[in-house]
């Protein structure tokens, strides 16, 4: 017992190898797993001199050092770039706010659910409002355009695909929260579709400040995206048993306090709609 915790120690100061003592006292080098995170949202993930930081960059860090049989190596790249580098085995993981997409989940492993997001409508103060898609449709308010790799795209796609009337959804490249709702500020668009804590960030703003939110519309939940191999497939179970542990002791709920401005797991929906979508 001495011995394990002395190389764990050693491992967690960077002054030996990553290593794990089995408990007949074998050696074994912890795997490295390689996680992809698009930078820049400092509520979510953003790229700091101490690492990973924001939501899931607390979230990798406490994964890191409960399951020490594995290292897990974070890379900060564009949005486009985690998906095809998670597709081509570049990367294990998208340490990305991915909510449910029927495709990525036949295409990627999934883990447990590791957050729960608070959706809503962002308009200027003095604009045009809406409370729901419904009005955003029949006012055929003009929707800032969202990427086709955001989550949130398939949430308006979804909605347009079970309605006769639609909201005006485009496709647009890699673009920031804050670019975005800069273009609702200046009236370019009249409303943008964002989890509570992206419009939060901003609020305080030049820009911000000419801007609102409607009431909490829907809650999603967000999963880890993990690529598809034989290992990998470990791994996931791994992860879920540690999520699980995570979210039943609070951890997860303590960390949504924190990053994200509210705690969505005490929203009227949130039992239902956490991890939601697991077993899809």
């Amino acid at each position: 017992m001495k011995l394990t915790k002395l190389f764990t120690r050693l491992s967690l100061a960077g002054l030996v190898a990553a290593t794990v003592v089995s408990a007949g006292g074998t050696v074994h080098a912890a795997k490295t797993v390689n996680v992809a995170a698009p930078n820049g949202n400092p509520a979510y993930i953003v790229n700091t001199d101490h690492g990973p930081e924001g939501y899931y960059g607390e979230l990798i860090k406490k994964i890191d050092h409960d399951l020490p049989q594995y290292k897990f190596k974070t890379t900060f790249t564009s949005q486009n770039a985690v998906f095809s580098g998670l597709q081509s085995g570049k990367y294990d993981i998208a340490l990305n706010n991915s909510w449910y997409n029927k495709q990525r989940f036949q295409t990627y492993y999934h883990t447990r659910a590791v957050g729960l997001d608070d959706l809503r409508l962002v308009y200027r103060k003095n604009g045009k409002k809406a409370a729901s898609l419904n009005e955003v449709a029949k006012k055929n308010l003009k929707l800032v355009p969202v990427s086709t790799d955001d989550a949130r795209y398939s949430v308006l796609q979804d909605y347009n695909n079970s309605h006769s009337k639609k909201v005006n959804l485009k496709a647009i490249g890699d673009q920031s929260s804050a670019d975005a709702l800069a273009q609702v500020a200046n009236g370019k668009y009249d409303v943008a579709l964002y989890p509570y804590a992206a419009y939060k960030q901003v609020a305080n703003s030049k820009n911000g400040k000419k801007l609102t939110a409607s009431k909490s519309i829907d809650q999603r939940s967000a999963y880890l995206l993990v690529h598809k191999s034989s290992q990998n497939k470990k791994l996931t179970k791994d992860l879920n048993k540690e999520i699980q542990k995570l979210y039943n002791d609070g951890y997860l709920e303590k960390l949504t306090k924190k990053y994200l401005y509210e705690n969505t797991f005490a929203l009227p929906n949130a039992k239902k709609e956490y991890n939601a979508e697991f077993n899809k």
